[in-house]
Formats: structure tokens, sequence, C-alpha cells
């Protein structure tokens, strides 16, 4: 999610071929639901991670991500526990 306006995001996707889509929040309504803003004068959207399940209950929410390089194998570890958790 970016606060940037849907055509430099989708300049940006195309340029770094992203797969998924990538979210214009230029009110900063889902930023300040979901931890990334605490204001709606933000200039920059926070990095955070939240994952949810089917039905949009967020189930963990990583504060600001430090190290981009492990992050994503820490979330699919956390998210394998919660798989294989009875």
């Amino acid at each position: 999610m970016s606060f940037d306006k849907p055509a430099k995001n989708a300049l940006f996707k195309a340029e770094d071929k992203f797969e998924f889509p990538l979210w214009t929040d230029s009110k900063r309504e889902l930023a300040l639901a979901w931890g990334a803003a605490e204001t709606a004068n933000q200039m920059f959207a926070d990095r955070v991670t939240v994952l949810l399940d089917p039905g949009g209950t967020r189930i963990l929410h990583y504060n600001v991500v430090f190290n981009i390089a492990s992050h994503p194998q820490e979330v699919l570890d956390d998210c394998k526990a919660i798989l294989a958790a009875p």
C-alpha cells in the first residue's frame, strides 16, 4: 500500500515487475485502520505487515520491518505454525 497516486503506483509496479496488486491509499484510511499511519497527514506509510484470516480479522501484525531480507521467511514460518496448530 502506498499514498502515491494510482498512476505512480502502476508505473512502480511495472518497473519492479511486482506480481501482486499495489494499492493506493491517498486518504490514508487503510493505513490508519491497520496501523501503517498514525495521522491522516503522514507523508509515507510505515512499513508494516498485517496477516488477515479469511474473514478479515487481523491474526498477526508486524511493526516496522527493519530487515527486509529475513522478513518474508519470518512471515512464512509464522504462517506454517498457525496452519499446523490444532
